[in-house]
């Protein structure tokens, strides 16, 4: 299995294949590079498309140091140094895209030819402003109830977000579904991954990193997403480069890169040839 060492001595897993423009995407909290297979397997034949493990989860290493925010945009830097790669477009879901903001904060956009984000926030904490997490609405007594979760159970944990941040119709989970997902996600989650990172997310603001995006950028929207207009609103009007809107998903939620795979895909392949 291919592995890149990072400075500080965490093995990340990679996959690396294709040829053309490289795509580099990055995966969500709690995710891995064998979620959204389906999305990736769009772009196979046209592209060189970089997929990878973020540290602490699936194949790369467990680290007990280094789990924030700061880091994983240090990681997707010498990732991409590493493998000598040159005018990547990035494209982040969720902790990902965060991951790419933390990477332009650090590292500018010279080596960047295009970020694309799906439904992420520059900034998800709702402390005077309503960017933030569930439209605006998840307050920090809300986050501190996660943390005591997390550390309970972190399955359970995930799924309480998923349930009631996620779906638009918590109500309509069988007690089923609800014992097949807790089990699921407690046999992926890593306990130190989720509270750190989780705990990062809260602590970091990125909004000031957006005026140092001088690339396109292309925002994915779900029918349902966990941002509300104003965290686009705002990357909009900050960015310095072209931004694009896309919202065209019916019936979608924050799991958009799962739900219309084609179609995300699709409009990822229209940004690339319109810049």
């Amino acid at each position: 299995m291919p592995y890149l060492t990072m400075s500080d001595g965490i093995k990340i897993y990679y996959e690396n294949c294709g040829d053309g423009e490289t795509l580099v995407f990055c995966h969500g909290l709690n995710s891995s590079h064998n979620a959204n297979k389906e999305l990736y397997d769009e772009f196979r034949d046209d592209f060189n498309i970089l997929i990878y493990d973020q540290r602490g989860h699936a194949d790369s290493d467990n680290s007990k140091i280094h789990m924030n925010i700061q880091r994983l945009g240090q990681d997707l830097n010498e990732i991409i140094e590493s493998l000598n790669l040159e005018n990547v477009t990035l494209i982040g879901h969720s902790l990902g895209a965060a991951t790419i903001y933390s990477y332009v904060n650090q590292f500018g956009c010279d080596n960047i030819k295009r970020i694309v984000a799906s439904d992420m926030s520059p900034y998800i904490r709702n402390d005077g402003w309503k960017g933030g997490i569930k439209q605006g609405e998840w307050n920090d007594e809300d986050f501190m109830q996660d943390f005591d979760r997390i550390f309970d159970d972190a399955g359970y944990a995930s799924y309480h977000i998923f349930k009631n941040i996620m779906n638009p119709e918590p109500s309509n989970i069988s007690q089923e579904d609800e014992k097949h997902f807790i089990k699921s996600f407690g046999d992926s989650v890593n306990t130190l991954t989720m509270a750190s990172l989780w705990y990062s997310l809260f602590r970091t603001d990125h909004r000031p990193a957006m005026e140092k995006i001088t690339v396109p950028f292309l925002y994915l929207m779900p029918e349902h997403p966990l941002y509300s207009t104003e965290a686009s609103d705002y990357i909009k009007e900050h960015v310095q480069g072209s931004f694009v809107l896309e919202n065209d998903f019916p019936g979608t939620t924050h799991a958009l890169w799962s739900q219309m795979p084609h179609e995300v895909a699709e409009t990822i392949k229209k940004f690339i040839k319109d810049f």
